[in-house]
């Protein structure tokens, strides 16, 4: 970020737009990187029309997407209902100095280049996209997930063709991946028992098993899967992070976060009335199958860290934080309040312990209405709801990237 006060100068202010549908770490990264480039950062977001005209329907709503990016900590400014089309009069407008955009291919539905406009009058610059990650990988790892689930032989007494044509297309998401005894007890193997039990072998399909995913290019994913790595969490961790003090009110906040949605934004917003300092307890993909008795993450730990360290309201977060809160824990940080959403199922360990017995014990345990709806399961309904869409707009994604590719290789 540039230092506008110590000269004096006009802050540079730099404009980004895009669909940031399944807002997720890549388009936080590029958030961090177009910052970096100037002073104050407004982001354009597209609007459901715009996003269906060009693209297909989005999974995240508009409302959902415009929170979601105006809760980045790099944001300063969002724009709703931005055109699809970047022109220099919109940099005009809202007084932008240039567009910044990933290196990755962009094209409308009539097969153009939305920032024409502005890559002729200079005022146009790229930074380097993620790499492994993407809205359309994420679907496509989503669709992978479910047909895994189907194809697996424990479940192929139980899924009827007539069942799973409903379960793609009307049947909520939750009454499937939460009726346990009908569905989802299969997925109680060794590995989501391996939370309590870390000596047992997995044989459940792992979040970064998917990563692996049908119909996506390598102009969409950079031709590789995500690598953790120091340097990228450091590039996260700028900001708000801080060790609490004696004034500090902190609220211990467990869970998996997966696909960071509205529902968890919400959930934090209102657990901010409980205090002022968050502190995030990030469960390991395997915990997160157990807690759930669900299928698992569909983001990996280190991928879900860094959607939660894009979080302004995040202090911050403890990795693979443990299933049973420990008191050493709840002292260790000086932990006021432990907040957990308020139909939350608290299961059992293998022993019988409740992982909250604790906290339920010192009094600290509150239940959070986050007045919100959307959960993990309800976002993974959407996909699977317009399943055949998503593959045809995926597989058509493909397609003009591989078009547009040749097209550059040959030129070039």
């Amino acid at each position: 970020m540039h230092n506008s006060s110590s000269n004096n100068r006009k802050p540079i202010r730099v404009w980004v737009d895009g669909c940031f549908d399944l807002v997720h770490f890549g388009h936080a990264n590029a958030l961090r990187q177009a910052k970096s480039l100037g002073d104050q950062l407004i982001v354009g977001i597209h609007s459901d029309k715009e996003i269906t005209k060009h693209k297909g329907p989005p999974v995240f709503y508009e409302k959902e997407r415009y929170r979601l990016i105006r809760a980045m900590k790099w944001v300063d400014e969002v724009v709703e209902d931005a055109p699809y089309f970047t022109y220099v009069k919109t940099l005009e407008k809202y007084s932008c100095d240039f567009c910044v955009h990933g290196d990755d291919l962009v094209v409308s539905n009539d097969g153009s280049d939305p920032y024409a406009e502005v890559k002729a009058t200079n005022r146009y610059k790229e930074v380097k996209r993620t790499e492994g990650i993407s809205t359309t990988a994420l679907v496509s790892r989503m669709l992978k997930r479910i047909q895994q689930l189907q194809d697996q032989g424990t479940y192929a007494s139980q899924f009827s063709s007539s069942t799973e044509c409903s379960i793609r297309r009307t049947q909520s998401l939750d009454s499937v991946l939460k009726s346990k005894d009908k569905f989802m007890h299969p997925c109680k193997t060794k590995e989501t028992l391996s939370p309590i039990y870390p000596g047992l072998n997995s044989n459940c399909s792992k979040a970064n098993d998917v990563t692996d995913s049908i119909n996506v290019s390598i102009w969409s994913t950079g031709g590789m899967t995500y690598m953790p790595n120091i340097l990228r969490i450091s590039q996260f961790c700028s900001g708000q992070f801080r060790e609490p003090n004696s004034n500090d009110i902190v609220v211990y906040v467990p869970g998996t976060f997966d696909l960071f949605h509205i529902g968890h934004l919400s959930f934090l917003e209102q657990c901010l009335k409980l205090g002022n300092y968050l502190l995030v307890g990030l469960y390991s993909d395997k915990t997160s199958s157990f807690e759930s008795g669900r299928m698992g993450s569909i983001l990996t730990l280190q991928e879900r860290l860094l959607s939660v360290l894009a979080c302004r309201y995040v202090s911050n977060v403890i990795i693979d934080a443990p299933y049973v809160i420990p008191p050493n824990l709840l002292d260790h940080f000086n932990v006021n309040y432990v907040a957990i959403g308020w139909d939350k199922n608290l299961t059992p360990t293998l022993e019988g312990l409740d992982p909250m017995m604790v906290c339920k014990e010192r009094g600290i345990l509150r239940r959070i209405d986050s007045g919100c709806n959307v959960t993990t399961s309800l976002v993974i309904s959407r996909i699977m709801k317009n399943r055949l869409l998503y593959e045809e707009r995926n597989q058509k994604k493909v397609n003009k990237e591989v078009q547009l590719a040749s097209k550059f290789l040959t030129s070039s």
